[in-house]
This record gives C-alpha cells, structure tokens and sequence, in this order.
C-alpha cells in the first residue's frame, strides 16, 4: 500500500507514467475502471443526491496494466529525469522534484511487486 494525498489515477498518476514512457500526457493513459461505490455510476446531469456515494465518496479504482508495467518497467537511472518531469505538472503548483521522489519510488516499489506477483493496482480516492 502506498498512501499518497493529491494523485489520482488519470491525471497526477497519469502524468508520472507519461514521463516514465517520455510521451505526452493524454487522459486515456491510465486505465481506471470504477470497482466502488458499486451502484451505478449517475451521468454528467444526474441525478446527483447528497447522500449518493457518486458524489461524496470514496471512489476504488483497478487501473489499467499498462500502468502498473510502466511504473514496474522504469529503468532505475530514468527516475530522477521522470520524477523532474513529473513535477512540472499544473497540479503540482510548482513542486521540488526532491519531494515527489518519494511517492514516486513507492509507486514504482508497488507496481514492481503487483508485476511480479499477477497482481493489479488498485486505486482509492477520498476527499
């Protein structure tokens, strides 16, 4: 398990696995497939209740493998220049590279080991 506040699976996460394939980030990159709440997911007009788990959360998502082999896949040399990348992204607000090394090397520890074991990545979000 990693806990790691402000990365979601397609747009933070989704960043660092763009730097890690040094491609442009793109919203289809990782894969998330919603596993929680389980009742259906309401379209873009609703309805929305406030007591619907749609809108108040937590979410569980199992993301893609293409994610999980692309973290598990990193050359060890190629993380600094990823993770320097990664922090360039508008959602870090600027973020010292130095500080998202951390996450980062955790995030790639997990995939390594869901890699090797048959295993998924499994994302969950809370507000």
């Amino acid at each position: 398990m990693v806990e790691a506040k402000r990365i979601d699976p397609g747009v933070v996460l989704g960043q660092l696995v763009a730097a890690i394939l040094a491609q442009p980030w793109r919203v289809d990159l990782v894969e998330d497939t919603p596993i929680w709440p389980t009742a259906p997911q309401p379209g873009p007009d609703g309805p929305w209740d406030e007591d619907d788990p749609w809108a108040t959360g937590p979410w569980a998502f199992e993301l893609g493998d293409a994610a999980r082999d692309a973290l598990a896949e990193v050359r060890d040399d190629r993380i600094p220049e990823a993770v320097r990348q990664w922090a360039e992204a508008e959602e870090w607000g600027g973020a010292d590279p130095t500080d998202l090394l951390p996450p980062a090397g955790e995030l790639i520890a997990l995939a390594r080991r869901a890699r090797a074991a048959g295993e998924r990545l499994y994302c969950w979000v809370c507000l």
